[in-house]
C-alpha cells in the first residue's frame, strides 16, 4: 500500500508522532514513514536511539528530552521551537514516546501549532499503558477479570498545591487501573487508594524499561507493591498496574518465556 506525505507548504509542516515504548519496533508503518521523510526531528528521552538511525542523512535531529529532575527544555521552549522551525519551512517529525495523546504533552504542542496557524498531523502510536503490560504477560482488560482498564498519571502538574487525581474515587472502580510516572509517588498512591477502599490484597505489579531486554517485573500486592519495588531498585521509565489481571502473569509471560529461549540458544 503506498500513501503519499503531504505536500510540504511554504510554513512547513509538523507530524506529532506517537515512537510507540521502548521496543523500536513497534512505532507505526505511517510513524516510521513520516521520520525517514523529515528534514528535522525533535524527539524526547523515551525514544529508541535506533530510530534516529532511520533518519536522512541530512536531516537535523534536535533532543529535548526530558527525565525525573532534568528537563533539557521546558515545555513553552519546545512549543516554540516547534513552531520557529515550522515559519522556515521544514518538515518536523516531534518524536514521542508512546503516543503524543496519553501524557505525552502532544495536546499542548497541537494547540501551539494551531494557534500559531502551523499544519500539523497527529500520528498516534501504541501507548505504554497497553505495550508494556502486555510484554509482561498481563492482558489490561479480560473477559472473566476486567471489563475495563483507567489510565492515569502519576506525576502531576507541579504547579497544582494538590493532587487532582482523586485517588479515593479510582479505588472503587471495577477493572484495571495503570499508572504511568508513578515510581516515585507510588507509596503515597497505594496509601491513598487503600484509604479509598481498595482491598489491600489487589494485585500489582511494577514493570520498568518494559518491551526492551532490560524490562524487570515486580509483582505483589497494593500494600505490598511499594515496598517491593523500592527493594528491587526499581527506577522510571516503569508502569504500574493494579487488578486482578496481573494473576495472569506467570500464565502469560511470553516475553520473559523468550528472552529464555534465546539466552539457551546463546550458551
Amino acid at each position: 500500500m503506498s500513501v503519499t506525505m503531504h505536500e510540504r507548504p511554504s510554513r512547513g509542516f509538523v507530524y506529532l508522532v506517537g515512537a510507540g515504548p521502548a521496543d523500536p519496533e513497534l512505532i507505526t508503518v505511517k510513524g516510521l514513514r513520516c521520520l525517514r521523510a523529515a528534514d528535522i526531528v525533535v524527539y524526547d528521552s523515551l525514544v529508541s536511539p535506533d530510530l534516529l538511525e532511520e533518519v536522512r542523512p541530512q536531516a537535523e535531529c534536535v533532543y529535548v528530552g526530558k527525565r525525573p529532575g532534568h528537563h533539557c527544555m521546558k515545555q513553552e521552549q519546545i512549543n516554540a521551537l516547534l513552531v520557529h522551525y515550522a515559519q522556515q519551512g521544514h518538515t518536523i517529525v516531534r518524536l514521542k514516546g508512546g503516543d503524543p495523546f496519553v501524557f505525552g504533552r502532544g495536546g499542548e504542542e497541537a494547540l501551539a501549532l494551531a494557534q500559531a496557524g502551523i499544519s500539523y498531523e497527529i500520528v498516534p502510536g501504541v501507548s505504554s499503558a497497553i505495550a508494556v503490560p502486555a510484554y509482561a504477560g498481563i492482558p489490561v482488560t479480560h473477559r472473566n477479570l476486567a471489563s475495563s482498564v483507567t489510565i492515569v498519571t502519576g506525576h502531576e502538574d507541579a504547579a497544582h498545591t494538590s493532587s487532582s487525581v482523586n485517588w479515593e474515587a479510582l479505588a472503587k472502580l471495577e477493572g484495571t487501573l495503570v499508572i504511568l510516572m508513578g515510581v516515585a509517588t507510588l507509596p503515597h498512591i497505594t496509601e491513598r487508594l487503600r484509604d479509598g477502599g481498595l482491598h489491600p490484597h489487589t494485585p500489582a505489579a511494577v514493570i520498568q524499561e518494559g518491551t526492551v531486554p532490560e524490562q524487570r517485573v515486580i509483582t505483589g500486592t497494593v500494600a505490598t507493591i511499594a515496598e517491593r519495588a523500592a527493594m528491587a531498585g526499581i527506577v522510571s521509565p516503569a508502569v504500574v498496574v493494579i487488578g486482578a489481571v496481573v494473576t495472569l502473569k506467570d500464565a502469560l509471560a511470553w516475553y520473559e518465556a523468550a528472552r529464555t529461549d534465546i539466552s539457551k540458544v546463546m550458551v
